[in-house]
């Protein structure tokens, strides 16, 4: 009998203790509204001036950090060293007037061994195989161009007619006067060439 009872106290004590905060928690919050505005500090003239022109020279010099687009290391020079290559490639595939015996459609040495060289590279390249034109002798640039398909397809290689082609020059070469002068000072620069390995050694 005794023992109930005090359970029944002990629990009557538990809720009149907890009650008033049990309630408060259940209280619901008052929705607070927007924060009062601050009001903007005001700066001095110094600091207008540093800010405006801090982003003047960022906007208009300067750039901005996130846009920026930093290429590798090395990459201008392989840049300049692709359009060297480029450029040459044309080259590479040419076969001048001075690579023909004059008046004839054989190869010199030196023509000989650039067809080889050629040839070599001829699987990589997608253009055509120029042959420099004759103007002032008809019909030899087509004989060199019947010759010249007929070594490379006697090799085994695979190429058409149509690639072997007739064309002058890649490169133009220089105007009368700068070629005069160039000429010029080429022969000069050999006239004052040592004669042989012994007198440059004295």
């Amino acid at each position: 009998m005794r023992r109930p009872r005090i359970l029944r106290w002990a629990t009557a004590l538990i809720v009149a203790a907890l009650g008033p905060t049990a309630a408060r928690g259940q209280v619901p919050v008052s929705p607070t509204g927007p924060a009062p505005p601050v009001p903007e500090r005001r700066v001095g003239p110094l600091r207008r001036f540093y800010r405006h022109t801090s982003q003047h020279l960022q906007s208009k010099f300067i750039g901005y950090p996130e846009y920026f687009c930093v290429p590798p290391l090395g990459a201008s020079i392989g840049e300049t060293f692709g359009v060297m290559r480029a450029k040459a490639d044309p080259h590479k595939f040419t076969l001048y007037r001075s690579d023909f015996v004059d008046g004839t459609d054989v190869l010199t040495p030196a023509g000989a061994q650039r067809l080889t060289l050629l040839a070599a590279r001829l699987p990589g390249w997608l253009g055509p195989v120029t042959i420099e034109w004759t103007p002032d002798r008809p019909g030899l640039d087509a004989a060199r161009r019947t010759a010249v398909l007929a070594k490379l397809q006697g090799a085994g290689l695979p190429v058409v007619a149509e690639r072997v082609v007739v064309g002058p020059s890649p490169y133009p070469g220089l105007p009368g006067a700068d070629a005069t002068n160039n000429y010029d000072n080429l022969i000069f620069r050999d006239q004052r060439a040592p004669r042989t390995y012994m007198s440059l050694k004295q």
